[in-house]
């Protein structure tokens, strides 16, 4: 069986880590949900009820961090805890829908084994507190929890600042691999992983917490050669105050990656 989040690992203590994560994904969608409100016509908006920053553990052993946006985009990181990092076993990515603490989402997730398998996210949710529910893949089902970090810890309602993230980060794939990204104060970033250059923008939310990304990929051997993506990244200090953690994931429809770095 692949090791996807459904194949278990070691779990660990999250209450402090889930504030140095960052991930680079794929575009943003707002979603629009149907129904009247307040006695008014028309559909209303509810996507972005369950956005957050959410950290807990899943059934199968794996600790599990979650980030949904003010769009309802999920995503998720899974691995094992190694001291105060991180260790990635997989990451998971989907368009969600939130509605009056129901949440749902169509994901997909991509593991260090290279496997790729889609499944769902069913969850309920207190708005900015708490993210609990089941993933569901090949017909097997996972329940998970996940609870808001205090404020002290991360501020997911404060705008992203790009000069948290300007400089060198030097850090592994979820394949291993070395890889090197500098991002510049103007927000352009270069980088190189086993010959793949990389290259795009980041550029920080207005509202919350998290930058908005653009992601070139050079030509073979890169993971998608010559094609563009475009998604979000998230970091900020580890306990202790003086080191900072990046995690980034990036992905397509058939293809993912993990990018785990500190400084």
């Amino acid at each position: 069986m692949p090791r996807s989040v459904l194949a278990g690992g070691a779990a660990g203590q999250l209450a402090m880590r889930m504030t140095r994560i960052a991930l680079f994904a794929i575009p943003l969608m707002l979603i629009a949900c149907g129904g009247g409100g307040n006695g008014a016509s028309g559909p209303v908006n509810t996507a972005g009820q369950a956005q957050g920053v959410y950290s807990g553990t899943a059934s199968s052993g794996f600790s599990l961090d979650t980030i949904v946006l003010p769009s309802d985009r999920f995503y998720a990181l899974y691995g094992t805890i190694n001291g105060t990092a991180l260790t990635i076993d997989g990451m998971i990515s989907g368009q969600g829908l939130s509605n009056n603490g129901a949440y749902t989402a169509t994901v997909t997730d991509f593991n260090a084994s290279g496997a790729v398998l889609t499944g769902s996210v069913t969850a309920s949710y207190t708005a900015g507190t708490s993210l609990n529910g089941t993933l569901s893949e090949n017909g097997t089902t996972i329940t998970f929890t996940g609870a808001s970090l205090p404020a002290a810890f991360f501020n997911f309602n404060t705008p992203a600042s790009l000069s948290d993230v300007t400089g060198t980060w030097t850090g592994t794939l979820l394949d291993g691999s070395a890889a090197t990204v500098t991002i510049n104060t103007n927000g352009t970033f270069s980088g190189s992983n086993l010959g793949c250059s990389l290259s795009g923008t980041v550029t920080p939310d207005s509202s919350r917490n998290f930058f908005n990304v653009s992601l070139t990929f050079g030509a073979s051997p890169c993971l998608l050669p010559n094609q563009t993506e475009s998604g979000i990244a998230i970091d900020s200090l580890l306990p202790g105050g003086t080191t900072r953690q990046l995690l980034a994931a990036v992905n397509s429809t058939t293809a993912g990656t993990v990018f785990a770095a500190q400084r």
